[in-house]
């Protein structure tokens, strides 16, 4: 079962999305328990048709710039798999990235990745808050909702985000595979590094590619990390997740693993 979501149209200017747009996010399998929920902000690459495509040649669409390259069908894998709900936004990071603060200045990116982006050069306050209103708020209110409605229960279900990395970057290649991004909480972090560091054909990286030490992401600081809920961020080598074949074998590994690190936290299936 899946439940699509579209926003309100916000009042004021025309709305970005029309009628028949895509809807902005969807919640996969709302009614699985939720002892755990799967979040996926860059899963889609998808323009409204009133933006245009930020005025980019099509082959960027298809780049990482656009979106995490294999997270869409990886995250539908494992919701099948670990019968988990979660959140899957469709709309391409270059209109507003879902996981940076909206005061960020990568919250909208005028230029990414050396990729100029067009229709993001000069953009006014008013056109940055619409673009809030649409992709980001939606998002994100559905998923606070969602957890918060498992807190008042009693439950303290854990957050587990879902990301894939370009296996080159700026000149340099990435040898992991696997990244496995913390802060202070390593509950689900090292036992999933343990876990699949057991394979030594697999590099596993411990804050690798990126460093959550700092800043961890807008989306586990502000549902997790606030509330004290088990978290972890998985960030998936691209390359190996960039079909479906893969992307699934690589959901089904994932799947064996967290499912064991979800029963040990007293999370497993009621």
């Amino acid at each position: 079962m899946e439940n699509v979501t579209t926003p309100d149209a916000p009042t004021g200017p025309p709305a970005i999305l029309a009628a028949d747009d895509p809807p902005v996010f969807s919640r996969l399998r709302p009614d699985a328990d939720p002892r755990a929920f799967l979040v996926a902000d860059h899963g889609g690459r998808l323009f409204p048709r009133s933006l245009g495509h930020l005025g980019l040649p099509d082959p960027v669409l298809d780049r990482h710039v656009a979106y995490d390259i294999g997270i869409d069908h990886l995250t539908r894998r494992l919701v099948e798999r670990l019968d988990l709900p979660a959140f899957l936004h469709h709309y391409s990071r270059l209109l507003i990235d879902p996981n940076r603060p909206l005061d960020d200045p990568t919250s909208i990116c005028a230029v990414s990745d050396g990729v100029v982006v067009p229709g993001n050069r000069g953009i006014t306050d008013g056109e940055r808050e619409q673009r809030a209103a649409t992709f980001f708020h939606p998002y994100h209110e559905a998923i606070e909702a969602a957890v918060d409605a498992c807190v008042r229960r009693g439950q303290a279900p854990a957050v587990i985000s879902l990301h894939s990395f370009t296996p080159r970057f700026r000149g340099t290649e990435r040898p992991w595979h696997v990244g496995v991004l913390w802060a202070d909480d390593d509950r689900m972090s090292r036992p999933l590094i343990d876990r699949l560091s057991a394979d030594p054909a697999l590099v596993i990286g411990d804050n690798e590619p990126y460093s959550a030490q700092n800043r961890y992401g807008y989306t586990l600081e502000t549902h997790a990390m606030a509330r004290d809920l088990p978290n972890v961020l998985i960030e998936v080598r691209q390359d190996l997740i960039a079909t479906d074949d893969t992307a699934e074998a690589w959901a089904d590994r994932l799947a064996d693993v967290l499912a064991g690190i979800l029963e040990d936290l007293g999370l497993g299936p009621r």
